[in-house]
């Protein structure tokens, strides 16, 4: 290496070594103290933070993102039990509608994970679901009629 290059290094280098000595500062206090430092940071400073879900009276909206270049939002009513989907084409100004699903039998669902499921037939899960529970919740009841007999002493 050449003397230039080494002089060009040599703040980069004194920068790395003074963060080396805070994260290693600030492991030791907390080692020693069984604490964390207060520090508090800006949550406008992390990369990715959680998208807002914002709505009213039953109807809430929250961005996405469909693929790595497709943007979108969903909307879910409540009171209805849908989710609609959007997808949105800046270049194009235009918002175009994807899918819209219910989901008013899907939450009841205990044991099911594919996909291809429609609506009708996740009630149609659901009911058999019911169905195998309260027969479990009969235990004292017998599923099959049973003949009745009458002792022969009489």
């Amino acid at each position: 290496m050449s003397t230039s290059t080494i002089k060009l290094l040599r703040p980069a280098l004194y920068l790395l070594a003074l963060a080396f000595f805070t994260n290693a500062s600030v492991s030791l206090y907390t080692h020693l103290t069984g604490r964390s430092p207060d520090l508090s940071f800006n949550p406008s400073a992390f990369a990715q933070s959680p998208a807002p879900l914002l709505g009213a009276r039953g109807l809430y909206m929250t961005p996405a993102q469909l693929t790595p270049s497709v943007f979108g939002f969903y909307i879910f009513d409540v009171d209805s039990s849908t989710v609609s989907m959007y997808s949105v084409a800046p270049n194009a100004n235009k918002l175009k509608f994807v899918a819209a699903r219910s989901f008013k039998h899907d939450r009841f669902l205990e044991d099911y994970n594919t996909e291809g499921l429609s609506p009708k037939e996740v009630e149609t899960l659901v009911n058999k679901q019911r169905n195998r529970t309260e027969l479990k919740n009969q235990t004292d009841t017998p599923t099959v009629e049973q003949p009745t007999t009458e002792p022969a002493d009489k």
